[in-house]
């Protein structure tokens, strides 16, 4: 931590908020568009693969659903909470690699989960994502994708946090994402292969965003911070 580190939480937030706001608005249309994009003009026909013994084991529960979407309350935890600009870039590569890998493999392998048919007593959060997201986007699992790299990103960026803060930080963090995982097979919205698999281009697009960072960013760590102090204050 060095003196321009902000001494409370809430302190981070307003840091760069121009550039979260920008992040925010540019990354959500182009999820839109790399996850429906194969959906609604697909290359090649949608196929299924074997359920594996899990996929049999999980019961179909569509309250699952609640903890499944509350990915997009953590999504965003990370970089609000950022406070240097080479982070936030390297977030929005990350992330636009994830998208774009996903995307290609959404296209070229169109995977369906064989969703079961809608309960008469399904909540209206289940019925309506049921009714705009056709189940062939299965592999990889974006969901779980972007869970993963919301951690891995925190996992760089929150560095400057206490050692302890840091850890159980961590530890909620994938608490939470084991919850939202589980609500991926309980919605039967993946099967099980596709979390991995989801969780692997996360892990890769982290990599290369981050590929090159170190010194590069340190020499420039007290410069960005400044500068976004400053632009917090406007």
């Amino acid at each position: 931590m060095d003196a321009l580190t902000p001494d409370t939480l809430l302190a981070r937030v307003p840091m760069y908020w121009r550039r979260k706001l920008i992040i925010g608005l540019l990354l959500a249309p182009f999820f839109t568009i790399c996850y429906y994009l194969p959906q609604w003009v697909p290359i090649f026909t949608h196929r299924q693969i074997p359920l594996l013994g899990i996929d049999r084991f999980v019961p179909f529960h569509p309250w699952w659903i609640w903890p499944y979407m509350s990915m997009y309350l953590l999504l965003p935890l990370p970089p609000i909470f950022s406070i240097r600009a080479a982070h936030l870039r390297r977030y929005s590569v990350g992330m636009a690699i994830l998208f774009f890998a996903s995307c290609i493999f959404f296209f070229l392998m169109p995977i369906a989960y064989p969703r079961p048919e809608m309960p008469v007593d399904a909540d209206w959060l289940y019925t309506r994502i049921a009714t705009i997201d056709q189940p062939i986007n299965s592999l990889p699992s974006l969901h779980a994708g972007l869970t993963a790299y919301a951690i891995f990103y925190a996992r760089r960026a929150w560095a400057d946090f206490k050692p302890r803060t840091l850890l159980i930080c961590l530890i909620v963090g994938w608490v939470w994402a084991a919850l939202i995982f589980y609500g991926t097979l309980a919605t039967k919205q993946h099967y099980l292969v596709d979390l991995p698999a989801g969780m692997l281009v996360a892990w890769l697009a982290h990599r290369i965003a981050w590929r090159g960072s170190g010194d590069k960013d340190v020499v420039s760590e007290v410069s960005a911070t400044r500068e976004g102090q400053l632009t917090a204050r406007e």
